[in-house]
């Protein structure tokens, strides 16, 4: 049988397939446990098999790191050097690359709490004030009607609520 024929006769059989007695969802949950072990093995294997290569790649550009970041530290003292003598070359254009010196924005390390004391008194401006709805607290009090509208229990429409009824949620658990 072809892989299209086996594919064609598996759709047919699920398309007809219904649960609809306890023996028939035993047997279905049975199917669904051993697919989702299936699962669970494919997953370990690929995950031993992931860390197998990340620790082949670690070793193979170990010291390929370790080479590079050697060889970068010389390029950068060499332009630290033609940079003392001339501060207007930020860029050495060479045959296999270009080296390039940037001026960096300084790091600021903020103490948030003395910082804010600071910029109220200074400049309040510089203050963000956030508003938000505490949503915990006005859902407790939301009625919703059938057509969708949210109401409070006053029965005052609230604006910016739509309700949408979710329905039911189903899930399987597979006893393992």
């Amino acid at each position: 049988m072809s892989v299209l024929e086996n594919h064609l006769e598996t759709q047919e059989v699920r398309e007809n397939f219904v649960v609809d007695t306890k023996e028939k969802a035993v047997w279905a949950l049975r199917k669904l446990a051993k697919i989702r072990q299936e699962m669970a093995e494919n997953q370990a294997i690929a995950e031993k098999e992931i860390e197998r290569i990340k620790a082949w790649l670690e070793d193979v550009n170990g010291g390929l790191q370790r080479d590079a970041e050697y060889f970068e530290s010389l390029l950068q003292a060499y332009h630290r050097m033609v940079l003392e003598e001339n501060p207007r070359a930020k860029s050495i254009k060479l045959p296999y690359g270009t080296l390039k010196a940037r001026k960096q924005e300084p790091d600021y390390i903020r103490d948030e709490e003395k910082l804010l004391i600071w910029t109220k008194a200074n400049r309040p401006d510089a203050v963000r004030v956030k508003e938000s709805v505490d949503w915990s607290s006005l859902k407790r009090t939301i009625v919703s009607t059938e057509n969708g509208v949210a109401v409070d229990e006053n029965g005052q429409v609230i604006e910016g609520i739509t309700v949408v009824d979710c329905g039911i949620k189903f899930s399987v658990e597979v006893a393992e």
